[in-house]
């Protein structure tokens, strides 16, 4: 399944990270003093483009139109 949604090339994002999680992302190293970041920055950055594809709104449920 393909998602085509024709304004994804023209939106921006905005995700706020530290300078080790920047740096982790960009270089692909993994950091030793602290390897939880790198999965964390991961994380920031898929909670921020999931916010963005699929925003709260939609994820709402009209509960008066199903048949319970």
């Amino acid at each position: 399944m393909v998602l085509m949604i024709p304004s994804l090339s023209t939106d921006t994002l905005s995700i706020e990270l530290t300078i080790k999680e920047a740096f982790v992302l960009g270089s692909g190293v993994k950091y030793a003093a602290d390897p939880k970041i790198s999965k964390e920055a991961r994380r920031k950055v898929l909670r921020s483009l999931e916010q963005k594809l699929f925003p709260a709104t939609s994820n709402t449920i009209d509960y008066h139109t199903l048949d319970v």
